[in-house]
Parts: structure tokens; sequence; C-alpha cells
């Protein structure tokens, strides 16, 4: 971390931001460097929220000698402060460690946290406060398909030594590891069977090495893992896995045949045709990929049976109400069609636009119906924890600020929260606003829902390279809800969630200084990198619907998603293979709209944003 006075960059939390440096943020890096919180300090801050940060990171740094009614005390005059909240965990841990059980019990309130849940639960079990209930909750941790903190070490060797890990709890974990594929940790667990479960392990692996071996030779006396075998086997075969099914015997037939009907059907092979008009076992992504196999062959008849099929509750889902009426109007049903269309179209989202689009009816979209009241915000404005928020925020301590507005928010009641969304808008706190709006139930707050964050910098790069500025918003929305310096699981990095090897090479291409990561989270460098990588995909794929998907899930995986001939864009979208790719772009497209109407003050329909039909193969390549 570097830290610099006066009017130079500050550099934390991995973000650098050109401020003034504050006196809140001067003072907080002084105690963070070891500096006690001072008199003057105190003085300066004493009738704000701010306080409670100085205080939480002075005990931070002295937690071991932090007394239990020092933190209690802290805990009561703070309430309103997530650091002062998180001091409670990292107290309970360091108890944990040290195996003050009595101590630990004092502190333990409920947390999904694993590590903490092993330290209350041996506290429990080393005092003699251990009730049945407390040996489901350790042995739910302990059968757990991945490794437990070492944390947990203590506990699993009580439960252990107390006979309550029976051979029964660990086949079932066995078994978890297996499915997450973990065989090292499956074998360690194996061992105090006396191979009573190699037999179960090796066709695991036979299971994933050689899954028709599997299927033909074991299968019978190790059913546990068909499924997965029949998958594997009609991803890398689909013939064989095919010809293999009349060979098992019956007991597992039907399993295979489920496995192998969903993964031809996820690859729109022609082959699992047959397979999916047989009467196969409810599984949730076969009953859905039998709808969309069959509106990939917009076989209408079929498309109505498929989604017959479907649980009561899914088949009211908006998706599938949609296709039922496509259906519907396909083969002549068009009075039944209108009413469901009718109905549909009252919806703001993807199927209630198409829906919309269907009958020419206008767009649901409107002003917010009611408004939160400005006594209410007023109210809310002055509690403490969103003041902390708001100050952390305005500060540029945007993790720590993010952090207390999500535990701030959670010490409010609805209707609080949906005064809070319109504070953050009102901050131009664009992911809060999002957040909490949808949260709160405010669907209809488009302006929180979909913020105008960024809108001048968007613009100015999606010009340059002749894109909708709306669709660049909908898409920077839905990548990091305009929050800059967010990282995904996968590495993404800003506001349109660059790659860093990604970004390395278009530092490259557009002559641009390569710092690291850190250049990724400069909002013009990331959006324009961001415009420049989209606008390659458009110019590759020639369709926005494309190119959106191209953004989520690369070029190549794309190429091999384009139709034969050219197909209708609610057909194409409802058959990508990858859900997350799928519901990214129904949401890019969605937004699309909505930045259209916010921005441009205009309902444009989606046939007017992009093509209504996905161009084929090789027009596209």
């Amino acid at each position: 971390m570097k830290v610099w006075i006066g009017r130079l960059a500050i550099v934390y939390l991995g973000v650098c931001t050109p401020v003034f440096a504050s006196d809140f943020l001067m003072d907080l890096r002084a105690v963070e460097a070891g500096q006690p919180v001072t008199k003057a300090m105190h003085a300066r801050w004493n009738d704000q929220p701010q306080l409670a940060e100085l205080v939480a990171e002075a005990s931070r740094q002295r937690i071991q000698a932090l007394s239990i009614e020092q933190l209690n005390q802290l805990l009561k005059t703070y309430p309103y402060s997530a650091t002062i909240a998180n001091l409670r965990y990292q107290k309970w841990a360091q108890l944990g460690r040290q195996q003050r059980w009595n101590d630990v019990l004092t502190l333990a309130i409920p947390t999904d946290d694993v590590e903490l849940s092993c330290y209350r639960l041996e506290a429990l079990a080393r005092t003699g406060a251990w009730q049945p209930e407390d040996a489901r909750d350790a042995t739910q941790i302990w059968t757990h398909g991945l490794s437990r903190p070492k944390a947990c070490d203590g506990l699993f060797r009580w439960l252990d030594q107390r006979g309550l890990i029976t051979d029964e709890v660990r086949l079932r974990r066995i078994d978890r590891a297996l499915n997450a594929n973990q065989l090292n940790l499956a074998q360690w667990l194996a061992k105090p069977l006396n191979g009573r479960a190699d037999g179960h392990i090796q066709a695991w692996r036979v299971a994933r090495q050689n899954p028709e071996k599997y299927l033909l030779t074991m299968a019978i006396q190790f059913p546990e893992w068909v499924d997965m075998a029949a998958y594997r086997l009609a991803g890398d075969n689909p013939e064989t896995a095919l010809t293999s099914i009349p060979k098992l015997h019956p007991s597992v037939q039907q399993a295979a045949s489920s496995a192998i009907a969903r993964r031809l059907a996820i690859a729109r092979d022609p082959s699992a045709l047959a397979l999916l008009k047989q009467q196969l076992p409810e599984h949730p992504v076969l009953d859905q990929w039998r709808v969309r196999f069959f509106l990939s062959l917009q076989d209408w008849p079929a498309v109505l049976d498929a989604i017959g099929r479907l649980p009561p509750t899914v088949r009211q889902e908006s998706e599938w109400a949609y296709w039922s009426a496509r259906a519907l109007a396909m083969t002549g049903s068009s009075d039944l069609a209108i009413e469901q269309f009718r109905s549909l179209a009252e919806e703001v989202s993807w199927y209630g636009f198409l829906a919309a689009d269907y009958l020419q009816l206008p767009y649901a979209i409107k002003p917010p119906g009611k408004r939160v009241s400005a006594a209410r915000i007023e109210d809310v404005r002055q509690h403490q924890a969103i003041q902390l928020a708001l100050a952390l925020h305005t500060d540029g301590l945007t993790v720590r600020g993010r952090r207390q507005w999500d535990f701030a928010t959670g010490l409010l009641s609805e209707s609080e929260q949906q005064a809070a969304a319109e504070i953050a808008g009102e901050a131009g706190w664009a992911s809060r606003a999002a957040i909490t709006a949808h949260q709160s139930g405010l669907s209809d707050h488009h302006h929180l829902r979909y913020p105008l964050a960024h809108a001048d910098l968007i613009t100015q790069y999606s010009t340059r390279h002749q894109l909708a500025p709306a669709w660049v918003l909908g898409l920077t929305r839905s990548e990091s809800l305009f929050m800059r310096d967010i990282r995904s699981p996968a590495g993404a990095i800003g506001l349109m969630q660059i790659m860093p090897a990604t970004g390395r090479a278009l530092a490259k291409t557009l002559n641009v200084t390569w710092r690291g990561n850190l250049t990724l989270i400069d909002p013009t460098v990331n959006v324009r990198f961001g415009t420049y990588y989209l606008k390659q995909q458009l110019e590759r794929f020639g369709h926005p619907a494309l190119a959106t998907a191209a953004y989520n899930a690369g070029p190549n995986r794309v190429m091999t998603w384009l139709p034969k001939t050219p197909m209708a864009l609610d057909l194409w979208v409802a058959t990508i293979p990858f859900s997350e790719t799928r519901n990214y772009v129904q949401r890019v497209l969605t937004a699309q709209v909505l930045y259209e109407w916010r921005y441009n003050s205009r309902l444009t329909r989606i046939d007017a944003l992009v093509d209504p039909f996905i161009p084929a193969q090789d027009s596209s390549t």
C-alpha cells in the first residue's frame, strides 16, 4: 500500500484515485501504520460516524490483547459499523485457535463461515453444552466434498472419537468428494474402511476414463456414476453412447438414457430426437433442454408437448409461458396465444418485450408508480450506518464503503431500504442504488436499477467505435454494475471486466502504457479497451447478439453456435448452450432497451435495435 499526502495519487485496496487526501484518509492511514487514535483524532471525529473506522482499525491491530469486555463495549458503542462488527469474528477465530471454548461461546452467533462454525461446535462439545442437533450440523460440515479448514480438525477428531463418523457418513463424503473430482481426498477418506470403498472409487475412475467399459461391466454393481459416465460418453462419442443403451442392464438403462439425451440435446444433435420423445425420468436440465431442442427444430407441436412435461410451477415462469404462447400461435391456437402474450407484455423483461413485439403493443416501461417519501428518505439519511457508508464512498474507500453499505441496509426495514436506494442514487453510487432498489422491491424505479454511471465516458468511446451507447451501458451494467475496481472470480477487472491477458494485448495494440492490473482499474482505459474489443466482435459476427455472446463466452465458442440457416433471434438466444451466456445476452439486450429509454428519452423496440434474425454460419465467417 502506498500513501502520499497532498494532491497525489493514493493507492489502496487496489484502487488509484487522484484526489486531495482528506483529513479522514490521513488519519486512517496513520492508524493503519500503527499510530494510536489520538486525542486530536477523537476531537476531529467525535461527532462523526468515521470515528468507528479509526477505533476499529486500532482495535484490529491489538486484537490479541482486546478483551471480550472491551469488544462488547465497542459493539455496543458502534452498532452501526461493519468494521467493528467484523472484530467479533476476528476475536472469535483467535479464541478458537487458543481453545478458549467458554469465551468462544460468549461471542458465537449464527454464521455461514465454516471455520467459525467449527470453533463454535467444538466449544459446545468441549464444554458439555452439546445437543443432538449440533451433531447433525457438525456432520454436515464434515461430509462436504472438499477439504475443510484446519480449524475444523479438532471438532472432527472429537466426532471420530465418539463414533459419530460412521461408515455410512464416511461413504457419503467419499461420494461427494468424487462428485467434486477430489480423488485424493476420497482415497484418504477410504483408508479406515479397509478396502470396502476401493471398488466404489475404482468404478468412479473407470466411469471417467472409460465410460463405455464402466456402463457395460460395472454400472450394475456401482450405479452411482451412471449419469456421469453416460453423459461423458455421449459427449465423446454420441454414436457409441446410443448403441450402448440396449446392451445395458434394465436397472440402469433409463438413467443412462436420460444423461445421453441431455448431452445430445444441449449439443442440438439430431440423434437426440428419439430419446427425447421417450418417457425418461424427470431431470430439471433435461426437461428444459427437451423444450430448447424442439425449439431449435421449430417443431412446435413437440415444443408444446415438452412444455407440458415441465412441473406446473416451472411452466408458469415467463420463459416457458412465452414459448408456450409462441407454439400455440404457430399451431393455430391464436386466441390462447394472444391471451398469454398479452399477460406477458405487462412485464419489463426480455420475454415481456418479445411478447409485446409479437402483439405490437407498447413496452410496459413507465415512470415509478410510487415514489419514496421525502420524509422517509431524510430519516434514513440520518442513520449513522448509512452516513458512514456514504462517507467511506466519498473518500474513495470503495471496498470498505460497499461492505459498510451492505451491513447498513441489513439493519433497515424494506421501506427504509427503498429510501436508502434513493439516497445511493442521489450520491451517484450506481452499484448500491441498483442492488438496493432490486432487493427492496423497487422494480419500476428504472432510474435506480439502470443508472447512467460513466455515461459520458461510455458515449465517447462507443461513438468512436460506432457502437450504440445504450448497448455498451447495458453490457457494462451486466459486467460490473459500474464498479470500476471489481474483480471477477475468473480474474476479469474493471467496468467492462477485461481479462489481464486481453488487456495486455490491447495495450500494445492501442499504444497504452501497461502498468499491470492497475491499468484496468482506470475507467478511461477500461472502457477504451472494452469498446474496442466489443467492436472487434461486432465486425467479426455482424450481429449485436452474437457480439454480446462472444464478449461473455469467447468468439470461438460462438462460432460453434452459429445456425446453419438464418434463425429468429428469440430462438437462437433460447438455445445458447451455456445458461450463463444465454441469461447474459437476454440481460444486456433488455438493458439496452431501458437505456435507450433513459438515455435518449424514447422507447425503442428490440427489433429496431438488432436484426430479428441471426445470420447463417456461412454469411458470418
